[in-house]
């Protein structure tokens, strides 16, 4: 048995939730895989939803490891309990991962995975490889834009966002978060028409490729938009999202967007007018040459090195 120790986070919300539950859909056929969660509402709303074995657990160093050949663990910050569980496991033998969080702290973890630091190694959906090959057409003027960021912010803030870009002229489609409600998207659907938003199972590879620009958190979205050649604007939501914007952008497949305090309709039109058809050519071609979009089939094919699995 392969288990995937994941929790929701207050800082990236469902994101190694998501990761976690089509890797081990992907795993399933040929493994048994279950996916080891402590109990939180949102979390087990969305594992109902998915095809793939999970269970709550309340004290991680409890788990029955006695049937597990590997643990994978894609945690934003390690727990007391996380950290007795990984050396529990390392005492028997059982092969451990570690998915490294943009900011985490690296434990000792037999194979240690950091996409951050290492954009061809992201694990990103299947979908996107597709996208990274297919030829795609830069538009003169930017007219559709994607927003995803991120699970966990308000309806209000989002609000204001949407507001901002219609003034804009722009055409929207919004990967929702674990804050929008059904209420919101109808209200938002009602005052603002043509916004569209991505489905609960949908990869967000097509909505990025079929997107003129991407307005998206400095982190790991970064590498998602750059994997399918969309160039990107970086808002900082908070301290650690501003300490990345630098870097992401120093990438060469985005800019940094106004943050959220200074966030309006003008201070957009500044940084979209930058954006120039020629500029926005190299930053989608720079982006695909950094993210091929096949960093899970690497990663899969480093665990069956590994013995971690027993086919792909």
């Amino acid at each position: 048995m392969v288990i995937f120790r994941v929790d929701v986070s207050p800082r990236t919300g469902l994101r190694s939730l998501r990761r976690c539950a089509w890797l081990a859909s992907l795993l399933k056929n040929g493994n048994e895989v279950l996916i080891c969660c402590r109990e939180d509402k949102r979390a087990v709303k969305f594992l109902a939803g998915q095809k793939v074995s999970f269970s709550l657990v309340k004290d991680p160093a409890a788990i029955d490891i006695s049937m597990v050949r590997a643990i994978i663990f894609d945690l934003a910050a390690f727990s007391s309990q996380d950290v007795i569980f990984l050396d529990k496991a390392k005492k028997a033998g059982i092969k451990t991962v570690q998915v490294l969080a943009a900011a985490g702290e690296r434990h000792a973890a037999d194979i240690v995975i950091s996409p951050c630091a290492n954009p061809p190694d992201t694990l990103l959906h299947h979908k996107f490889r597709h996208f990274n090959r297919a030829k795609r057409k830069y538009r003169k003027n930017i007219k559709n834009i994607f927003i995803n960021l991120g699970d966990l912010l308000p309806y209000r803030d989002l609000r204001m966002v949407v507001d901002c870009l219609h003034r804009l002229h722009l055409k929207m489609k919004i990967a929702p978060g674990l804050s929008l409600k059904k209420a919101d998207k109808r209200n938002l659907m009602k005052i603002y028409p043509g916004i569209h938003f991505c489905g609960k199972s949908e990869s967000p590879a097509r909505a990025y490729f079929e997107a003129d620009l991407a307005l998206i958190p400095a982190g790991e979205e970064a590498l998602e938009a750059a994997a399918v050649g969309t160039p990107a604007l970086y808002m900082s939501l908070d301290k650690e999202q501003e300490a990345m914007a630098e870097p992401c952008a120093g990438m060469g497949s985005g800019v940094k967007s106004p943050s959220l305090a200074d966030f309006s309709a003008q201070t957009v039109r500044d940084a979209i007018t930058q954006l120039t058809l020629e500029r926005r050519e190299l930053m989608g071609t720079a982006g695909k040459k950094l993210v091929d979009g096949l960093g899970v089939q690497r990663f899969l094919k480093l665990l069956k090195d590994n013995g971690i699995i027993a086919k792909l």
